[in-house]
């Protein structure tokens, strides 16, 4: 599950005093709302006023309390009343002179405690709470995390990585890609055929970033753009000031033609029969999504041909024609030169575009063209380990193994500020892509308590599509609320520093299965269920793969060899 939490400053700017009823007998249209941003650190004095703060947003935001009430009893009110008055007997929230660091210590295990009592019932397993502690009167705050479930030993799942060099050796006709992303993480993938099954098809990914392995490409390469004047022309080479202030007119013809001579020796590349045929075969794989070795070969020459292309930018160049007397123009024309490449004819998107091609051109002549083709006759698609990510995966990948259009789950959202004001269950649609399976296949589906989120919507998605697809392994994390990067649009969820001492990680939105059950905490029940790894099988994978064996692999490939 990927989380990331930004660093809470101890103070927060500004100064919104507001006062926010807590008490249930207050009608809902007599209650002073707070927005959850709008909290700042005069708002927290006291540990009393921590609580209240956290108290409020979760009143406001939290979508599941309808299902806490009926799962287990929880009254969000009575824990107001109960914990109130427990935070508010810690007193040394501001590490008064009068308090001794044991005083603040202990007051602050207290704070650790009550808090994990009250957030360990969450059913919400995307659902995270970050807030500053005091821990001395000559330190800084510092931060403890909670989350629902805590208190729970989790069942062990196998590292990606692990189960990776588990399983390399085991295919055939690999794939490996890898992305690395700004903030330094990495998108990772490897797939190929079962070298003991070569019928079965096997891919697995570290988490949804799956968009990473799209070629997109414009409608076309290296196609002059006049209108912003960016391209250069003969005639505005003679019209040049510069070059017609060179003197002697002989001397100023010979720069004249040196210099058309570089521009026409530039032009011929993307003049060239050969980029004339690759912007062809780019439109045809708009049109199939096929990509040929003939268009790959063409790209790889003409990516070696771009990056070969005549210097006009190294002044070394013009020597035969440089002196004190053109150094000007020469200067304006290496100028206009880049401007023609790099604006006029788009040069540096063209060698992107083609090395991203290169780059995942095997994604798709491994897998997605023949997927679509009807050559991949069973599946596997090992989502373990997996915490989730993208939604847009749905769209550029899931719904690649999708026939037909189902409704595979419900979401809903807060509707207002009220502890149980939603909107109605709005159903979730799969339907099928334009280059995916032509018909049914028999997959199996890896989960383990380790698949999150996006693991556990896209197991849902293509069980819906029939008996053809099973899950198998362990019960999936159950973390299906619905999450954005743009919480502000919706009633419900938070994922912003408030009052400077406290972070949500909280969904906008709460799912349930297309079988109406919500499956927080719970996860997606595995069709054939395969108990978890032990601590000596983890280590095994990891420390002796060549003999290790993979009891979920196993019964996987058994369901996949019997259809």
């Amino acid at each position: 599950m990927k989380r990331k939490f930004i660093k809470i400053p101890v103070l927060a700017l500004g100064l919104i005093v507001s006062v926010t009823a807590l008490n249930s007998c207050v009608k809902d249209d007599e209650v002073s709302i707070t927005e959850p941003t709008r909290y700042t650190s005069s708002d927290v004095k006291s540990y009393a006023d921590l609580f209240k703060v956290f108290w409020s947003v979760m009143d406001q935001r939290y979508n599941y309390f309808y299902e806490q009430k009926r799962q287990d009893g929880m009254d969000w009110n009575a824990i107001y009343r109960e914990y109130y008055p427990k935070f508010a007997a810690l007193k040394t929230y501001n590490k008064g002179a009068e308090f001794s660091d044991k005083d603040i210590q202990e007051d602050r295990k207290k704070a650790i405690q009550y808090f994990t009592d009250i957030i360990d019932p969450i059913i919400d397993r995307h659902f995270a709470f970050d807030v500053l502690l005091p821990v001395s009167k000559s330190s800084n705050n510092t931060a403890e995390r909670f989350r629902g479930g805590m208190k729970s030993k989790r069942a062990n799942i196998y590292n990606f990585d692990d189960k990776a060099g588990y399983m390399l050796n085991r295919l055939d006709n690999r794939v490996i890609q890898s992305y690395r992303f700004s903030d330094g993480t990495y998108f990772n993938l490897f797939m190929g055929n079962l070298k003991t099954n070569p019928d079965i098809y096997y891919v697995s990914y570290n988490q949804f970033a799956l968009y990473n392995t799209q070629i997109n490409l414009q409608d076309k390469y290296l196609t002059p753009n006049p209108v912003d004047n960016y391209v250069l022309t003969p005639s505005e080479i003679e019209s040049n000031p510069d070059l017609n202030a060179i003197k002697d007119i002989t001397v100023r013809n010979k720069v004249r033609d040196f210099t058309v001579n570089v521009l026409n020796q530039w032009n011929a590349f993307p003049n060239s029969a050969d980029v004339k045929s690759f912007n062809e075969q780019v439109t045809a794989f708009k049109n199939t999504e096929i990509v040929s070795d003939a268009f790959v070969a063409l790209s790889r020459k003409l990516l070696t041909a771009s990056q070969n292309l005549i210097a006009y930018g190294n002044k070394s160049l013009y020597a035969s024609v440089l002196n004190s007397e053109s150094d000007k123009y020469i200067t304006w024309f290496m100028g206009r030169m880049k401007e023609h490449a790099e604006k006029g004819y788009n040069l540096p998107q063209f060698q992107t575009d083609v090395n991203g091609l290169i780059y995942r051109s095997p994604f798709y002549q491994k897998l997605l063209n023949p997927l679509h083709k009807g050559d991949i006759k069973k599946l596997i698609i090992d989502v373990r380990g997996n915490g989730g990510g993208a939604v847009i995966d749905f769209r550029v990948f899931v719904e690649r193994f999708v026939t037909k259009n189902t409704v595979w789950g419900y979401q809903r959202t807060k509707e207002g500020n009220g502890q149980f004001n939603y909107t109605p269950w709005i159903p979730m649609q799969a339907r099928p892509h334009q280059f995916g399976l032509p018909a049914d296949i028999p997959i199996a589906i890896l989960t383990d308590k380790g698949s999150y989120s996006m693991s556990e919507m896209s197991t849902m998605m293509l069980k819906s599509q029939g008996s053809q697809v099973v899950s198998v392994g362990d019960f999936s994390a159950g973390a299906t609320a619905g999450l954005t990067s743009n919480p502000d649009s919706f009633n419900g969820g938070s994922q912003d520093v408030i009052a400077g001492v406290m972070q949500f990680y909280m969904p906008v939105m709460a799912t349930k299965d297309a079988n109406n059950k919500v499956i927080e905490g719970v996860g997606v029940e595995p069709n054939i269920y395969v108990a978890p790894p032990t601590d000596a099988e983890v280590a095994a994978m990891k420390n002796a793969p060549a003999t290790f064996i993979d009891r979920v692999m196993n019964e996987a490939v058994k369901y996949l060899s019997g259809k």
